[in-house]
């Protein structure tokens, strides 16, 4: 048997959903970890820190990364990506929880998740600008109405190069 043999029969290995969505979760952690240290170093831990590190805040920076993922996910998974969807809503619940936010946080999860992905596919089916998008993420993570030009635009600028960055990786992966 010679080595082209071996590279033949060696057995494919395929990937399922839930190693799709594990994937993907472990993404949005590191990018939702990655947002928090940036709105710390901006200042928000020292201008609101009652609510900088609160579940809440957490929950919807993660809601943002992860409707990120999806805007990029829903163009390249074909008929799989309803399945990926379902299991990583789950996944992302799951490491919530062992995260260690709280229950009655997590409470209304899907339905928030499900508001909040509603919410900015409209804000971005209104402007091709992610501006608006930056606003209205803005104000769920700070909890608040009130407008802060330089962290709408941190926003906005950090969802461009994340949606660049998937779309970049979805071209050559």
């Amino acid at each position: 048997m010679d080595w082209f043999d071996l590279i033949w029969r060696r057995p494919r290995v395929e990937t399922t959903v839930l190693g799709v969505a594990a994937s993907i979760a472990e993404a949005i952690v590191q990018s939702t970890n990655l947002l928090q240290t940036r709105l710390r170093d901006e200042g928000f831990a020292w201008t609101d820190p009652a609510r900088a590190d609160t579940d809440e805040c957490l929950l919807e920076c993660t809601i943002l990364e992860w409707f990120l993922q999806d805007v990029v996910m829903s163009d390249g998974l074909g008929k799989r990506t309803e399945a990926i969807r379902q299991a990583l809503g789950g996944r992302i619940l799951t490491d919530l929880q062992r995260g260690g936010v709280r229950a009655a946080c997590l409470a209304d999860f899907d339905r928030r998740a499900h508001e909040r992905f509603i919410d900015y596919s409209n804000v971005l089916s209104v402007s091709p600008s992610l501006q608006p998008l930056g606003a209205l993420a803005w104000r769920r993570i700070s909890g608040g109405d009130r407008p802060s030009e330089r962290m709408t635009m941190l926003v906005a600028i950090r969802a461009r190069a994340v949606l660049a960055s998937l779309i970049a990786s979805s071209r050559t992966g």
